[in-house]
């Protein structure tokens, strides 16, 4: 992990610094170097959620709206379960949407994983009942989130701020993807753009499992990467891109005063 090259002697860091080269490098990683990698044992198991298929515009709206109450990871789940709690009923008339509330901006304010995608990750346990379609549709969606040029999504009513800069996240992890969009878009973390920003992204990442999640309905889902590429690829669970966090200037932990609180 000291020291990122691929077999061609190419920096991870470079690997990451074109968008067209992040998605043939995707592309290529998730085919090639996941085949290599053994599949655990998958297994079934029970859930009393029922699925219907549901509007993928009609799922991001609602999560999009939902955002600047209920935050990433509550406002994609809320897109599913306001739609679902009429059209299939049920438990989901009960889904406690706010449990995952603490999940936004990378599990309360820690800039881990995106919120978006353990929103989506919660909706897709709850909704299969396969171990291993729901890990491959989890793949699936960080794949999305980490490669695309985000946000598309644009909403009925802007509640907060017009957009025009959209970026490739490189990464599933909050604080780097949402320092890219910032960086490009020249905007401070507590701005008005940055919070519509991440509304138009939650939407986006509900709309893609939505899609997801209708294909698995109708029995034509198929996974478009491979699990666990990185593994084969470092020897450990991590990703192509950490001289993005550990390079020179890696800052050191003993200096952060809030460690003494």
């Amino acid at each position: 992990m000291n020291e990122m090259l691929d077999n061609d002697g190419v920096s991870r860091r470079s690997f990451l610094s074109g968008s067209g080269k992040v998605l043939a490098g995707a592309a290529l990683a998730s085919t090639v170097i996941g085949s290599q990698v053994g599949k655990a044992d998958a297994y079934e198991y029970s859930t009393g959620y029922k699925y219907v298929k549901l509007d993928p515009a009609e799922v991001g709206q609602v999560a999009y709206e939902n955002y600047f109450k209920r935050w990433c990871a509550s406002s994609v789940i809320a897109g599913f379960v306001e739609p679902l709690k009429t059209k299939a009923g049920g438990q989901w008339k009960e889904f406690p949407i706010d449990a995952m509330r603490w999940a936004h901006g990378g599990m309360a304010g820690w800039g881990a994983l995106c919120g978006t995608l353990t929103g989506a990750g919660v909706i897709i346990g709850m909704v299969t009942n396969e171990t291993d379609v729901a890990e491959q549709m989890a793949n699936d969606i960080a794949f999305y989130y980490s490669y695309t040029e985000m946000p598309v999504f644009t909403p009925k009513k802007v509640l907060k701020s017009e957009l025009a800069d959209m970026t490739i996240a490189g990464t599933p992890v909050c604080h780097i993807s949402v320092g890219r969009w910032m960086r490009s878009a020249g905007e401070a973390f507590l701005s008005d753009a940055r919070a519509e920003r991440c509304a138009r992204l939650a939407a986006d990442i509900a709309m893609e499992t939505a899609r997801m999640l209708n294909a698995w309905s109708d029995g034509t889902y198929k996974a478009k990467h491979k699990p666990l590429y990185n593994v084969a690829a470092n020897g450990i669970t991590s990703q192509n891109n950490c001289m993005d966090c550990h390079g020179d200037r890696v800052p050191s932990a003993e200096n952060y005063r809030t460690l003494e609180k």
